[in-house]
């Protein structure tokens, strides 16, 4: 790949105007050498005059105060007034950090059309390095073509740094100003003038001026910015140049897929070629990470082709160390023979090299847990495997590139221990079948392939309960029907008549509230307008008095309400064992609800209010188990709430407000539960209760400022991705002495 380096910059270089002065092109990469040891490569590309020839060395600012000359190492001379130099040095930096890499050399080329006296502004180029242990040590992206070419006046120009990055970490690309003197933006300098766009995707590095309206050379500066785990710890800027000239030419063409999806252990075998419409000689090349990685490289045969149809063909032996999370990046190069200037097509083509799916994935029943199998993972570099489910077996098929899981599935586990082939998910809910998926992980997040999907279903062996609800005959009283289905698989041993035992807990009060036949009990001793909390569960028995069964905890509907400047803020908790589909929320209008949205969320903002008014509201939930014969959509509805427009907190000075999600990754941004306060000097007491979707406290405690990290306090594990809710009491000292704030809402755990 050397070999077909120097021949491109040779290509690019040909035929350059006399006229340059000095510095044409420049960036700064870097290799890690071990502890906070780097080794820095600048290169520069200049005209051969005697200024040339005494850069010997340049002047680096390393960023962390020092400053020193680096030696040249290697230069080779172009022709043409083109002069490639290499410049390289290790530097050790004290402390972990972020540095910025600077080089300024006294001036750049005469007639530069884009930066106003270019001869007079200095060549400044910056890279940036960050040391952090805790995303591991780094490479710079590498930029395998060249920073010098050359386009017409009127045609298509491309161009791609094809930039590789040896740790496989996410690139993005951007234009930015080129810098003079100080490190500052050159005064005066403008984009090359374009009949439409001039304009770098983001996300494949490719160049495009449609199209250059006036010859000249032209300076334009790439930031390739590096991302690990959605953090930036690095970029390189690459100042380059642009010759435009007049000439009636056309690109040549390039023909080959864009986009090709591999499983690691396959060969991937296809064929470059292309043509020229002006009916020149085109020579075709490439270059791209594929050809650069340290174990089996893909190779070209021919490494170059040229001819009127010239082609090669493009081999990769992939293995499981080609796993990675980001796509691999070749870009092919057709440049014409086309006098007096030669142009340059490219054609930016990715490999996705994907992790294999675990292979017989499946599910059975063990009473009321699923117990779950696999193959063993092959691949050796894996750290982790990831079980995944949802209720409802609906499943999917990933499309031909797709990775990962999709929306709707909830992390259950995660196994380190790689070589495990099973795993027991227990206290799984009646009425609700269940579909797992199961991934592998590597190092750097990556994902495998999802595994087929496996199904069960629980036998519906227990009492289900369907509702607790505000009783929609009379929503105002905040009266309570609890509803229950008889289960359908009752085992002979158990004798008719069957009775039941409801029981309800209200606030932490538990209370036997009904003992009967009936499947249903309109509580009329509860008020859900003012309580915190409400859980209904039921025990099914027969005549002899055996335990049949009992269901799982469900919860009202509770509802919200609170006053912004301008807004009214609603937010809601259920906490049931079935799904639940939507919500849609009702205002009161002249007198009467009317419904004003639907919403799959467990919030819902009201602008249309008016300052200093009052305003009553409820929701009405829908819902399902996912097992036939029961009754659907399962109906509910929250209490009525009134809440007074411009009074979101009692007291101006205090105020309490909790988010909607953390990330307990251990990354240490985010990862704990935690309120905005102000004023926390004024509370007096607080106690939170954060429980799952089925009603199982898995967290409870009185500090104000919760500090949760995503822990079961009964075992100590974390808890899966998802949804959580939370109830949250304050007393505080406010104007008028002691007042009560009541929080309630969603809480989602993302990793």
């Amino acid at each position: 790949m050397r070999k077909l380096l120097l021949l491109i910059g040779f290509l690019f270089c040909f035929a350059f105007a006399a006229k340059a002065t000095h510095q044409r092109a420049a960036e700064i990469t870097y290799t890690w050498k071990g502890g906070n040891a780097y080794e820095f490569t600048l290169t520069t590309y200049n005209v051969p005059n005697a200024a040339w020839q005494q850069r010997d060395s340049l002047f680096v600012n390393w960023g962390d105060g020092s400053e020193e000359y680096i030696p040249r190492v290697e230069w080779h001379n172009l022709g043409d007034d083109c002069v490639l130099n290499t410049y390289q040095a290790i530097h050790n930096y004290a402390s972990t950090g972020s540095y910025t890499i600077s080089m300024e050399d006294a001036n750049r080329n005469f007639g530069v059309v884009n930066v106003p006296n270019s001869v007079m502004v200095p060549m400044h180029i910056e890279t940036e390095l960050v040391i952090n242990p805790f995303l591991g040590y780094n490479n710079s992206p590498q930029l395998l073509n060249p920073p010098l070419d050359r386009g017409c006046v009127g045609k298509l120009y491309l161009h791609n740094p094809s930039a590789y990055d040896p740790d496989g970490d996410s690139l993005s690309y951007r234009l930015v100003t080129c810098k003079g003197q100080d490190g500052l933006e050159i005064a005066g300098y403008t984009l090359p003038q374009a009949s439409q766009t001039f304009e770098i995707d983001p996300f494949t590095g490719e160049l495009r001026w449609e199209n250059p309206v006036m010859q000249g050379e032209y300076n334009v500066a790439i930031m390739v910015e590096e991302w690990r785990h959605g953090v930036k710890i690095g970029s390189v800027v690459r100042d380059m140049q642009i010759i435009i000239s007049a000439c009636d030419n056309d690109l040549p063409q390039i023909y080959c897929d864009d986009q090709y999806c591999l499983i690691a252990g396959e060969q991937l075998d296809f064929i470059i070629s292309a043509s020229d419409p002006n009916g020149d000689n085109v020579t075709l090349t490439a270059s791209g990470a594929p050809f650069e990685v340290a174990v089996s490289p893909a190779i070209l045969n021919p490494e170059s082709a040229y001819g009127m149809q010239p082609q090669m063909e493009f081999l990769w032996n992939t293995n499981y160390a080609h796993i990675r999370n980001t796509p691999y990046q070749v870009v092919v190069h057709a440049k014409d023979s086309g006098s007096p200037v030669s142009l340059t097509n490219i054609k930016t083509i990715t490999i996705n090299v994907m992790a294999p799916k675990v292979q017989n994935f499946a599910a059975d029943m063990q009473g009321n847990a699923a117990q779950l199998s696999w193959s063993p993972y092959p691949c050796p570099n894996v750290v982790a495997l990831l079980v995944y489910r949802k209720a409802g077996c609906d499943g999917y098929n990933p499309d031909a590139c797709e990775t990962g899981i999709r929306e709707g599935y909830q992390l259950v586990t995660t196994l380190n221990d790689v070589s495990a082939t099973s795993y027991t998910d227990s206290n799984l809910s009646q009425g609700v079948s269940y579909e797992y998926r199961i991934l592998a992980q590597f190092p750097d997040g990556t994902l495998s392939i999802v595994s087929d999907a496996a199904c069960v279903e629980l036998k519906n062996d227990s009492p289900l309960m369907t509702h607790v609800t505000n009783d929609s005959i009379d929503l105002v009283s905040g009266q309570v029907v609890a509803c229950w289905t008889q289960p359908k698989e009752i085992d002979e041993q158990y004798i008719a008549p069957y009775s039941y035992t409801l029981t309800r807990i209200l606030d932490g009060e538990t209370s036997i509230v009904y003992e009967g036949t009936d499947t249903s009990y309109l509580d009329a001793n509860v008020n859900l307008a003012v309580a915190n909390t409400l859980l209904f569960k039921v025990e099914m028995r027969d005549a002899q008095h055996q335990l049949i069964g009992s269901s799982a905890t469900a919860s009202a509907v509770i509802l919200t309400a609170n006053g912004a400047i301008s807004e009214a803020r609603l937010t809601w908790t259920e906490a049931v064992p079935w799904l639940v589909d939507s919500t849609q929320v009702f205002k009161e209008v002249d007198n009467r609800f009317v419904r004003i949205a639907s919403t799959a969320a467990f919030e819902y903002t009201d602008t249309e209010v008016e300052s200093d008014a009052t305003y009553r509201y409820y929701v009405r939930t829908f819902g399902h188990y996912t097992i036939d014969g029961l009754p659907r959509p399962l109906v509910n509805y929250s209490a009525i709430r009134t809440v007074r427009i411009g009074h979101e907190e009692p007291i101006e000075e205090f105020s309490y407000v909790l988010p909607n999600v953390f990330t307990p990754n251990g990354d240490g941004y985010n990862d704990v539960f935690e309120p905005k306060v102000t004023g926390a000097d004024l509370i007096i007491n607080a106690k939170t209760v954060i429980f799952n979707r089925w009603g199982n406290i898995l967290w409870d405690g009185d500090d104000p400022l919760i500090r949760w990290d995503g822990k079961s306090k009964q075992t100590h594990q974390d808890c899966p991705q998802g949804t959580y809710f939370y109830v949250t009491d304050i007393t505080y000292q406010g104007e008028a002495g002691e007042e009560k704030l009541h929080l309630q809402g969603s809480i989602t755990i993302v990793k």
